[in-house]
């Protein structure tokens, strides 16, 4: 009979298995946002060198608005068959019909919160006015429908 403990100590090791699931995951088709997202919010809390404000809390941060655009542009073009291929990867790799639900919702709802936080990092940066490449902007609903709908299917 396996221990509290012992059992514990092995869904940890599962749940760190599948969190790193889930970011190789993501990776496949949604690489250079994560990587955006990371690098963004790690410049944008850091603090200055010499006001001790972060980037975030009124420190010019220096972005490439071709790049945020292309962003824009390349996931609003991608994001479903993005959505469509982790689906079908996961129903691949994972036998298991609860385990395979739960690593999807897992994947599909970490899409979701990198996205959010892409669009928290647009709207900070061009707070004073948007470019127009932002009506481009995937609404969450749209990507929580889609969500929905492939959390079912499985």
């Amino acid at each position: 009979r396996v221990s509290g403990k012992e059992l514990n100590r092995f869904v940890d090791l599962l749940m760190q298995q599948r969190e790193l699931f889930v970011e190789e995951e993501l990776l496949q088709s949604f690489s250079k946002m994560i990587a955006f997202v990371q690098q963004t919010e790690q410049h944008m809390n850091r603090p200055k060198f010499n006001t001790g404000k972060s980037a975030a809390e009124g420190n010019k941060l220096d972005i490439n608005i071709q790049v945020v655009e292309s962003l824009v542009r390349d996931f609003s073009s991608t994001w479903k068959q993005g959505i469509e291929q982790i689906n079908r990867d996961v129903l691949s790799f994972f036998a298991n019909f609860r385990n395979g639900m739960e690593v999807l919702k897992q994947v599909l709802t970490q899409l979701l919160l990198y996205y959010t936080r892409f669009q928290d990092i647009i709207r900070k940066v061009f707070r004073s006015k948007p470019p127009v490449f932002c009506k481009d902007l995937v609404s969450t609903s749209a990507i929580l429908a889609e969500i929905k709908k492939h959390a079912l299917s499985i």
